[in-house]
């Protein structure tokens, strides 16, 4: 689930505005009555500080394991290591609330195998984390992409070696069998593509 970190920006300036609030001084003429419900309110204030700490964590511990899946998984195709977008807690520590880990998704230069050997890891790590986001579902996309350009020029480095060789069959059968395992080769379940 994509949590919006202005959202919960904006949760936590509000608890801070309402603690402010009540411990102003107290206005003249208050009487039992309104000291009962100022304690309420306190107490309200530091339920919804304890429910927003726990949503924040729990936040913090999937953005953190989300991310360090897609790093894991791609390997030496991760250009960079997670980067976190943080918002500070009511108790004034920083909790992740969304992440990226940067992944090369281009061509390998002059070699079709390698770039489809690539574009199954790139795949693999854009769908490594249990719930992949559109992001994830995009770079998934571009990785078929890159699957498929290789294919093709795979096919045609096939096609022109059976010419110049003398060879009138098309090499549909091996291309077909590349392609065939690279879809194969993606995590079952996961091929309806992605952020």
């Amino acid at each position: 689930m994509r949590v919006d970190p202005a959202y919960l920006r904006y949760r936590v300036q509000e608890i801070v505005r309402e603690k402010e609030a009540l411990g102003g001084p107290a206005a003249d003429g208050r009487h039992v009555d309104g000291k009962r419900a100022e304690r309420a309110s306190r107490q309200e204030i530091r339920r919804e500080e304890e429910a927003l700490l726990q949503e924040l964590r729990a936040r913090d511990r999937e953005v953190r394991a989300h991310e360090e899946a897609h790093l894991l998984a791609a390997g030496p195709y991760a250009r960079s290591g997670p980067r976190f977008e943080t918002v500070r807690g009511p108790d004034g520590r920083e909790y992740a609330v969304s992440g990226e880990v940067e992944i090369d998704t281009t061509p390998v230069p002059g070699d079709p195998e390698e770039t489809l050997e690539k574009a199954r890891v790139v795949k693999r790590a854009a769908l490594a984390p249990a719930h992949p986001s559109p992001q994830d579902l995009k770079v998934a996309a571009q990785a078929d992409r890159l699957a498929q350009e290789a294919l093709m020029e795979l096919m045609k480095e096939r096609l022109e070696a059976q010419i110049s060789a003398g060879e009138a069959a098309l090499p549909r059968k091996q291309t077909a069998r590349d392609y065939g395992s690279f879809l194969s080769a993606a995590p079952s379940g996961k091929l309806d593509l992605h952020v």
